[in-house]
């Protein structure tokens, strides 16, 4: 009987699975973020999913802070809905929580986002930027320049 009982359960999970789209349309995105200056402060990652939020109009979806370690760090965002998004990131040397920049406005930090190669582009947009997150579980890598 145990064994019928198991057998049947098995059988549910797949029909359960689908029977709940919430638990569907979400997942885990982890991003690593490479190439940090030295191991000193932080790693900022922000997640946009519109154009208000990458041109700092609005705050942006999710925010996450890693101390830098072996020059990298991993963010995790769970339970994120899935859709387009597009992320920023910086190495926060000095962990005063700002991209510091010098007296003509360019950056004196690290920084990154996603899509875009900055040494080609220094303007880039959200449309650029963004990417598709549709599934359970993603890994994007982001190397700082």
């Amino acid at each position: 009987m145990l064994i019928r009982a198991t057998a049947f359960t098995l059988m549910l999970s797949p029909v359960m699975a689908v029977a709940n789209p919430i638990a569907a349309s979400e997942g885990v995105l982890e991003v690593v973020v490479n190439s940090a200056k030295n191991n000193d402060g932080e790693i900022q990652v922000a997640l946009m999913n519109k154009a208000a939020q990458f041109d700092s109009k609005e705050p942006p979806v999710a925010v996450c802070r890693q101390i830098v370690d072996k020059q990298k760090a991993l963010c995790k965002f769970e339970k994120l809905q899935h859709g387009e998004y597009a992320i920023f990131a910086y190495h926060d040397e000095n962990k005063n929580k700002e991209l510091d920049e010098n007296f003509l406005g360019a950056p004196t930090e690290k920084l990154a986002i996603s899509g875009v190669d900055l040494a080609q582009n220094q303007s880039p947009t959200f449309v650029q930027s963004k990417f598709k997150f549709n599934s359970q579980l993603a890994q994007v890598f982001i190397n700082l320049q």
